[in-house]
């Protein structure tokens, strides 16, 4: 399932701090978010998502962007593109899967998410191992004990 992506008018925009305000189109109404459609909330937007534009924002620019909500629940535009303006080729990447916790954006491959697994794993099956000879050994002391 391919994610939908909103469209939006860059309604404020500070260059100085390369930060804006999406309001998104009227259209996104049935999108729902944590405080109502997403149509009737403006979208915080950084410079960094559109760091691969070949020029900066201008207020009433329509943009392009999925929504990402932050920890705090605020809503911000991520992978964001300018209509009608074309892309830097040397910045263009190919989008990988990420694993954040809404601060943070960290690449991480599938072989990654297996190598931290089996690290899991191991701690675990050591830890129950360590625990089952720790009580084996208070259970045989208390056994001589009582004798």
């Amino acid at each position: 399932m391919k994610t939908q992506m909103l469209k939006g008018v860059l309604i404020h925009w500070n260059d100085d701090k390369g930060f804006g305000l999406i309001r998104p189109d009227a259209s996104h109404a049935d999108m729902a978010t944590l405080h109502g459609p997403a149509s009737e909330q403006d979208i915080s937007i950084h410079i960094s998502v559109l760091k691969h534009m070949s020029r900066r924002p201008k207020i009433w620019d329509t943009i392009f962007f999925l929504i990402e909500t932050k920890l705090d629940s605020k809503l911000n535009a991520i992978q964001a593109h300018i209509e009608g303006v074309e892309a830097n080729a040397d910045d263009v990447k190919e989008s990988k899967p990420y694993l954040g916790n809404g601060n943070s954006k960290i690449p991480i491959s599938s072989s990654a998410v297996i190598a931290r697994l089996l690290i899991i794993a191991v701690l675990l099956i050591g830890g129950s191992l360590i625990y089952q000879m720790f009580t084996d050994t208070n259970t045989t002391e208390d056994v001589h004990r009582t004798q």
